[in-house]
């Protein structure tokens, strides 16, 4: 299997100096989650929605007032770029994306860009494979969480600092009821201003008796961007069903659950791993 039976094309491409407003417009327009910075048809840089949500979390007040029509492509896109040939093997291709944590590889042939390979292109060629292997198998057991009163700026900095893509929304009694990743936060409304007054209860104490329920006055929170109703998957599930699943769904990842509690999260990263592991 080579990278140019599983590769999408054409590829979206915007100019290093188009607005990120007209980014935006492209990823929704076209339903992708990245596209190629190309200059006179060579690709010089990747956007993708991680690179647009990182805005928001800019230290420089100034930055986050900057209207989105001023700011320009070349200045948030990754220009770190990593890229393959059709030819090169699924297994290759895979293993350059894990090994630069990168969730595309632009195809390149003979300088001219020909196609894009994702990890949705793995996890799509993986669901129609007869795999038994389970879910809990290749699941990450590490996750992030916030409760649903969490601030957008506690959720961004949390997952800016672990390095992960998204985090569980939860009750406080632990039950997980939505998800936030870089879709949501890209998309959310600009900027978070309006307030709202949030009812807080203190830690219960002995024998369940909640204690000092107070009103905190918060900017928008994490239950106002989440994705909801949550999907799950059981550990037991098989893989292939939890990549059908995200393709789909047009999701990256599925928490997954135990009786009433996130166990893990599968990932498209996760199935990539296992294909060319």
């Amino acid at each position: 299997m080579q990278v140019n039976d599983l590769m999408s094309s054409p590829v979206y491409t915007v100019s290093p100096d188009d607005t990120i407003s007209h980014v935006k417009n492209v990823m929704l327009k076209h339903k992708v989650g990245r596209v190629v910075v190309a200059y006179e048809a060579v690709p010089v840089g990747v956007i993708a929605k991680y690179d647009l949500a990182k805005m928001l979390e800019s230290s420089e007040a100034g930055w986050r007032r900057r209207h989105q029509d001023r700011i320009l492509a070349k200045t948030i896109m990754s220009e770190n770029l990593f890229t393959t040939s059709p030819e090169a093997s699924l297994i290759h291709a895979g293993q350059k994306m894990i090994a630069n944590r990168v969730g595309c590889l632009p195809v390149v042939k003979d300088g001219e860009l020909v196609g894009i390979f994702t990890e949705t292109d793995v996890a799509t060629f993986f669901a129609t494979t007869d795999s038994k292997v389970q879910v809990k198998t290749i699941m990450t057991d590490s996750f992030l969480t916030c409760h649903r009163h969490h601030s957008i700026n506690h959720v961004l900095r949390d997952m800016e600092t672990n390095h992960v893509f998204r985090t569980i929304v939860q009750e406080g009694n632990g039950v997980p009821v939505g998800i936030i990743t870089h879709t949501n936060l890209t998309f959310a409304k600009e900027p978070f201003v309006s307030s709202k007054d949030v009812v807080m209860v203190r830690k219960a104490k002995h024998a369940g008796v909640q204690k000092n329920r107070y009103v905190r006055k918060v900017l928008q929170v994490a239950e106002d961007i989440m994705s909801e109703p949550l999907i799950t998957i059981g550990g037991d599930s098989r893989a292939v069903a939890a990549a059908r699943l995200m393709v789909a769904k047009r999701i990256d990842a599925i928490p997954v659950v135990r009786e009433e509690s996130v166990a893990g999260v599968i990932s498209k990263t996760d199935v990539v791993k296992r294909m060319v592991g």
